[in-house]
């Protein structure tokens, strides 16, 4: 099919799906709608759902934080619903929200609706909706109260030192207090979503499709695009094919070796780079055989990193220092060293841990990660090749993953959702997450280090802190290994406006640096 001929298939399939997302306006629409597929959709509509990429993708299009993140520009911080924040004393921060913001249903966002997204009804008691996965993002905040129909004050436990990148993070957004209160259940709610971002959902079904229209009323302008549907569609060449025919208008989750096969096109392209995510290993130390750390330590010398990022990657990632990005300014450890290639160290520490080549279940939910399978199989062989006997579980979901108490390693990912140790191996690994919670890993020094991370003002201490934190982790008690930083590739039309930021958030609003160039053209 030649190119004009793709990308007149392109605008049909747009127009369609117009029509199919219930958006009669929209086929008059001087605005596009289009098609994005995505290797996975979840089975929630809310940020207090299940904490995984293709969480963050969505939703980063129905709500909206209270500071926003400039992610081209070192993640600096930026007005959002507030427009202005400062601090009062250690443990408390008053912020003024923007005047005239409207939620999907048309009504106007108040503090009110501030106080009760961030509340006790909706996270704060144990017994709200929010409360567990809230807190390992926003465990430290106490109290959120109304000091005016535009003013918002925030208590914390105790002293927090990154309090202003928190309300920058997931977990605040900001939901329309009545019609939460007005659904018949937290489940009603989580299905149909009122919050206040450039897109509103007009059509979810979980793990297949989530239909999303323009919110023209939006504080930040007018969207883009008319509608937006992401459909999971699951196999990478799947998601190429349908680019290539026109089904789709963007696609996720390419690996390099597949980089030519789009760009032979002249209508498609290529974008994306390192995103602020480290893909890892989690080990289950309940396994009797990786319950002795020099097994996990040797499962991580085992395995040639360099070899992984040039052979499947084509150098297009890195491996970082530590457990770590620049990005963390004072707190970043640059003199962290990063993991080593040791096969013969291996072989010394499973002779010395007596290992006797029992199987070892590795688990993996295939095409979830770009060029998963590849690696899984790559590592297999290096940990083979120092005497390790680990077997590859496919299975279908993360369900079969995270279970309590489980017996297996698998492949996983940690974001960095603010930039902060407290934002990535704190918010992935602390008593409150899930790591913790279903049995995977503990360690008493790690945990109480987590807490002075919390707490302490004082950079030189918060630093100390995190490098010792990073040596549990990464060597004497690991929970997990890490692998490379992410990289996030898409494949898409050329005319359609988006740039990706590094992080696995895809904004489709009228922010995205790619919608301003196109406005203005």
């Amino acid at each position: 099919m030649s190119p004009s001929t793709r990308t007149q298939t392109g605008l049909a399939a747009a127009f369609a799906a117009a029509v199919f997302l219930g958006t009669p306006s929209a086929m008059a629409e001087d605005r596009p709608s289009i098609v994005v597929a995505v290797q996975a959709i979840p089975d929630t509509l809310t940020p207090c759902g299940p904490t995984r990429n293709i969480t963050y993708r969505t939703l980063y299009n129905v709500f909206d934080f209270l500071i926003g993140t400039d992610f081209l520009d070192g993640y600096s911080l930026r007005p959002a619903l507030a427009t202005d924040w400062r601090r009062i004393d250690d443990q408390t921060m008053e912020l003024t929200l923007r005047q005239g913001v409207t939620f999907h249903d048309g009504t106007e966002m108040t503090a009110e609706d501030v106080a009760f997204s961030l509340g006790e009804e909706r996270m704060m008691n144990e017994d709200a909706p929010c409360f567990g996965v809230s807190r390992q993002f926003v465990g430290t905040i106490a109290h959120v109260e109304a000091t005016g129909p535009y003013a918002v004050r925030v208590t914390t436990s105790a002293p927090d030192p990154i309090l202003d990148l928190r309300l920058g993070g997931w977990m605040t957004q900001t939901v329309s207090k009545a019609a939460f209160q007005a659904a018949e259940s937290f489940e009603d709610f989580a299905f149909s979503p009122v919050g206040t971002g450039p897109y509103k959902v007009v059509g979810f079904a979980p793990l297949q499709y989530i239909d999303l229209e323009a919110h023209d009323d939006y504080w930040g302008g007018r969207p883009p695009f008319a509608a937006i549907r992401f459909e999971a569609v699951p196999e990478t060449a799947a998601r190429i094919a349908g680019l290539v025919a026109g089904d789709y208008d963007l696609i996720t989750e390419i690996a390099p070796d597949q980089f030519s096969t789009i760009e032979a096109y002249d209508d498609l392209e290529v974008i994306g780079g390192i995103v602020g995510n480290h893909r890892l290993l989690h080990f289950g130390t309940l396994n009797p055989v990786l319950a002795d750390p020099r097994v996990r330590r040797a499962i991580g010398l085992a395995i040639d990193r360099e070899a992984i990022v040039e052979g499947l990657w084509s150098g297009r990632v890195t491996i970082p220092n530590g457990f770590q990005f620049p990005f963390y300014g004072d707190t970043y450890v640059d003199d962290f060293p990063a993991p080593t290639y040791d096969p013969d160290e291996a072989r010394r520490l499973l002779g010395e841990a007596g290992y006797d080549g029992t199987v070892i279940p590795f688990r993996i939910v295939p095409g979830y990660y770009t060029a998963d399978v590849a690696t899984t199989e790559a590592m297999v062989d290096m940990w083979k090749a120092v005497g390790l006997n680990v077997e590859i579980q496919l299975v279908d979901s993360w369900g079969d993953i995270l279970i309590e108490n489980p017996q297996h390693f698998n492949n996983t990912s940690c974001t960095m959702v603010i930039p902060d140790p407290l934002g990535q191996i704190w918010r992935c690994f602390n008593p409150a997450g899930r790591s913790q919670e279903l049995g995977y890993w503990s360690n008493d020094e790690f945990n109480r280090l987590g807490r002075v991370l919390e707490t302490s003002l004082d950079a030189d201490e918060r630093r100390a802190a995190f490098r010792r934190m990073m040596e549990i982790f990464l060597h004497e008690d690991p929970a997990g290994t890490v692998l490379h930083a992410m990289g996030l590739f898409y494949g898409k039309r050329r005319d359609v406006p988006f740039d990706p930021y590094p992080t696995p958030y895809m904004d489709f609003g009228p922010l995205n640096p790619a919608a301003q160039t196109a406005a203005a053209n």
